[in-house]
């Protein structure tokens, strides 16, 4: 059987995002999961999210990367995050279990395999926390890396970086459902977007799925029920931008 990896990020203890997404790579025949960090903040189902994703950790049917919102459950980070992200740490830390703290505690920050590494925001220097959006930032994200393949998450929006002929790393915007042919003799940094808040002015959430062997990258976007993901962000007393945010995908 043909591997498939759905790759997610930015989760954000959303939880009809995640199961719009989860549904939709079981339709594809997604094998395997990779969850890119940011699995809790921002939204209201903490809870839910890490239960479902620590089971399929436990069933070997995923691995799981920390992220810098994950970390900020167990480390002091407020520094580093707007009121709006700090607001909703505080919040998600009076909902968790010590469980679900040692599970964000025990997730590596970067995992690397034969021709993949997986991390939540740049191979270089990983726990600076560091965004791809730019031609620099994705080789000095590839150079440490030294992987054909490096999938991130943390900037929210989708994009595929390649290399060119000269070693530069040229910026593409992936169309939702093309199939891009990605020949591991070059080599790819693919943010996948967020699957919990999208960025990109579309509320609807974003995955990928990687074939290795056929060396084939597909985005997605799945449309889900941003309104009732946003009413309980209200109803938890979380800051109503979070709430505008599901809805208007910016």
């Amino acid at each position: 059987m043909t591997e498939r990896i759905g790759l997610f990020a930015d989760l954000h203890s959303n939880l009809e995002a995640y199961e719009a997404c989860i549904a939709r790579a079981e339709e594809l025949g997604v094998t395997r999961m990779v969850f890119l960090g940011d699995l809790v903040g921002y939204n209201a189902d903490p809870v839910a999210l890490l239960d479902r994703i620590a089971g399929l950790v436990e069933a070997k049917r995923a691995i799981a990367i920390l992220g810098n919102h994950d970390e900020a459950v167990f480390k002091d980070c407020r520094t580093q995050m707007n009121a709006s992200a700090n607001a909703a740490i505080e919040w998600t830390k009076t909902q968790l279990k010590e469980s679900h703290i040692e599970f964000l505690k025990n997730l590596p920050l970067i995992v690397n395999e034969e021709k993949m590494c997986f991390v939540h925001a740049s191979a270089y220097k990983p726990a600076e926390w560091n965004y791809i959006t730019d031609s620099m930032s994705a080789w000095r994200c590839v150079q440490d890396s030294g992987k054909s393949y490096t999938f991130v998450g943390h900037a929210h929006e989708q994009a595929l970086f390649y290399q060119s002929a000269v070693g530069k790393l040229i910026r593409f915007a992936p169309h939702p459902g093309d199939e891009i042919p990605v020949l591991q003799h070059r080599q790819w940094v693919g943010v996948v977007g967020s699957l919990g808040q999208p960025r990109d002015g579309n509320p609807e959430a974003c995955f990928a799925v990687f074939e290795p062997e056929l060396e084939v990258l597909t985005f997605h976007r799945v449309p889900y029920d941003h309104f009732t993901a946003a009413d309980k962000v209200r109803r938890a007393g979380l800051p109503e931008d979070l709430a505008n945010r599901l809805i208007t995908g910016k």
